[in-house]
């Protein structure tokens, strides 16, 4: 049989609180790092469960667009382009690119895999709010 989440089903996860700093954890070769990017040793070992925790490792940065926003998007949109809209706040742009058809969850697999730490969430409603406002 299988598990799976029906329509009216709540899902709750608990991840430990990530407050601790590594001193230079980029420097390491990640045996116990996940990433969507073939950048850390652990890609290679595969099948490997990960202890997840709340942590950014680091400070947020720069959108840098390698691909990993269209691996993830299960919609047929310009990811890049429309996340960048959103973060300048060119709503229309954004509006072109279909921002009017998506809710913040749309965006969250964006968010987990986004080496610039944003929160596209709350980034889309910011926007929405905007449109709705301006008319």
């Amino acid at each position: 049989a299988y598990a799976y989440l029906g329509r009216y089903h709540l899902q709750l996860s608990c991840l430990k609180e990530g407050d601790q700093r590594e001193f230079l954890h980029y420097l390491r070769a990640g045996v116990e790092k996940h990433s969507l990017l073939n950048v850390f040793v652990s890609r290679l070992l595969g099948g490997k469960r990960f202890a997840f925790t709340t942590s950014t490792n680091g400070s947020p940065r720069a959108m840098v667009p390698v691909g990993n926003y269209e691996a993830v998007m299960p919609l047929d949109i310009l990811p890049t382009q429309l996340l960048r809209y959103l973060i300048v706040g060119d709503t229309e742009m954004a509006q072109k690119l279909g921002a009017l058809e998506l809710d913040e969850e749309d965006l969250a697999l964006c968010s987990y895999v986004c080496a610039g730490k944003y929160e596209y969430g709350p980034i889309l409603r910011d926007n929405l709010a905007r449109i709705e406002q301006e008319g």
